[in-house]
């Protein structure tokens, strides 16, 4: 909807300005990432989850992924490796961003690769290698990328991550229904409190709306690149003009989604 909307262009201004701040206090000691070859390395820095989606609602994180084009060295006074430049400039990043209130624009990484384990920024090379087929990747998480939108830094290198990203998820695979099945069973079982409805969480809300709606995406999405949307809204209209929903179960899909987003909203703001 359009607050949805108004938000997440809001969390977009604040993550490019923040992005800004860090680039310059960096490059005054550290100077430029190259590359081996000293090309400039480029940075993208794309929303996943809620923000990808521009959906952001009351209290909703903004879910980033750090995706640096390529290894290499600084060419500063203190020169650093790119990884330990890129580390530190997330680092930096997250303290840039405060919220005066908790969870309102909180900056969440854990969708990055290998979560919490893993390093805060991620290069080209080794995002390719983990989102591939025979990578260390779980199923929800080559799922979440759906979500993928690059929001900040450099816009022909988010272009270049999102075609990479497209190759790696699109590719007419057989969906893991299992895998998701499972996922959805660890979530109601560690996030909803027995004897209660939670309009995301319980079966029945919100992200099994999202889950179904992002499946046929991945399922559909090579054959069909209409499909390649990170809006659930705009994904349920077009799984609809693919033929893929049928008027009665794309009334049905739009409904739901309204009715589960503005629920949830109003329950926030209380």
């Amino acid at each position: 909807n359009e607050f949805a909307a108004e938000l997440s262009d809001l969390a977009e201004v604040v993550v490019a300005g923040a992005a800004k701040i860090v680039e310059k206090e960096l490059r005054e000691r550290h100077g430029r990432p190259r590359a081996e070859d000293g090309r400039p390395v480029k940075l993208a820095i794309g929303a996943l989850g809620k923000c990808g989606g521009r959906e952001l609602g009351f209290a909703s994180d903004i879910e980033l992924l750090f995706v640096y084009s390529s290894d290499g060295r600084t060419d500063g006074r203190e020169p650093l490796t790119n990884a330990s430049y890129f580390q530190r400039y997330v680092e930096q990043f997250t303290q840039v961003i405060r919220a005066r209130r908790e969870g309102v624009f909180h900056v969440d990484l854990r969708l990055r690769p290998y979560g919490k384990a893993g390093p805060l920024a991620v290069s080209l090379g080794a995002f390719e290698n983990y989102y591939a087929e025979e990578g260390p990747a779980w199923p929800f998480e080559r799922q979440a990328l759906v979500k993928l939108r690059p929001i900040a830094g450099d816009a022909a290198f988010g272009k270049q991550l999102v075609k990479l990203r497209d190759r790696l998820i699109y590719a007419g695979r057989r969906f893991d229904v299992g895998s998701l099945r499972a996922m959805r069973e660890r979530q109601v079982r560690q996030l909803v409190r027995a004897g209660t409805f939670n309009a995301k969480l319980s079966p029945g809300g919100l992200v099994d709306l999202e889950y179904l709606v992002q499946s046929l995406q991945l399922t559909h999405g090579a054959q069909t690149k209409e499909l390649r949307l990170a809006n659930t809204r705009s994904a349920i209209v077009a799984l609809h003009d693919a033929g893929i929903l049928d008027d009665g179960d794309y009334q049905r899909a739009s409904a739901a989604y309204l009715f589960f987003r503005r629920l949830i909203d109003a329950l926030r703001m209380v």
